[in-house]
């Protein structure tokens, strides 16, 4: 499915941005991916104001719009997938009534509509795709002895975060890029650990199917395969985006990915989220 075509310049000169993210008050990285994109979006000059609000960290969600002053405002949730805290925690906090809301805002009637969140749009599966091509072209890797590992937070709860991650796999599946594509979680059944048992492949791309390089995606998911966070190639990783690798794990080679929500291509899907 082609997508959608870029909103001309002068769509959004009068409205503001408002990204959301989970945040964390412990971990400074949860954020700087959500902060990076509002830094690209703000350079392209489309929206009169580009604003950032989080869940466990300052700017919060319920302070956030007494700062915007546009009257249109779109808020996108910088989220892997839908569930509680784009169905519950973002409308409690900043007042939304559903997918469009009206109110009156500190400079006048404000005209708020809640998008969906990044993770949910399909650009995501082909900026993964674009990620494990360019390991595979680099490396000279072969599609039928590889898999291709999305790792997701997964909820025993809560089956939303487990069902878009697998979405997400299933996409990238039938593009044909390798010959397996798997899903580990976190939290739930199948279990990052357990990754090896269920694919006979030598080669091994990983790609966090998470939004931040924060604590789950930097440490906890490369631990739990047997890597070394603190390895200099996993630094390189994180700060510039080149996937780290190959380390020799139990007789498979791995080649590590930072989370699917670094990915540059996020601000086109945040405009198209925003986009009519």
């Amino acid at each position: 499915m082609p997508m959608p075509s870029p909103p001309p310049a002068s769509a959004f000169q009068d409205a503001a941005l408002v990204l959301v993210g989970h945040g964390s008050a412990l971990n400074a990285n949860t954020a700087q991916a959500i902060l990076d994109h509002a830094d690209e979006l703000r350079r392209r000059g489309l929206f009169a104001e580009v604003h950032t609000a989080f869940w466990k960290q300052a700017p919060f969600l319920d302070e956030i719009l007494d700062r915007v002053a546009a009257r249109r405002v779109y808020v996108v949730p910088n989220l892997a997938c839908k569930g509680y805290i784009t169905q519950q925690v973002i409308p409690k906090a900043m007042a939304l009534t559903g997918r469009v809301t009206h109110r009156i805002g500190a400079g006048g009637p404000m005209e708020i509509t809640l998008c969906d969140p990044v993770g949910t749009h399909p650009r995501m599966s082909r900026a993964i795709a674009d990620r494990a091509r360019s390991v595979i072209d680099g490396h000279g890797l072969d599609p039928a002895d590889t898999c291709l590992l999305l790792v997701g937070h997964g909820n025993a709860r809560n089956g939303q975060s487990s069902m878009q991650t697998q979405a997400v796999a299933d996409a990238l599946a039938a593009m044909g890029l390798v010959a397996d594509v798997r899903t580990a979680f976190l939290e739930q059944d199948p279990k990052v650990p357990d990754w090896a048992r269920s694919t006979p492949a030598r080669n091994a791309i990983v790609m966090p199917f998470m939004i931040s390089n924060g604590l789950h995606g930097a440490v906890d998911v490369p631990q739990l395969l047997g890597l070394d966070p603190e390895h200099p190639a996993m630094a390189r990783m994180a700060a510039e985006g080149h996937p780290a690798g190959p380390y020799e794990v139990d007789g498979r080679r791995i080649w590590y990915c930072r989370a699917a929500g670094c990915e540059p291509a996020v601000a086109e899907v945040i405009l198209d989220l925003v986009s009519p």
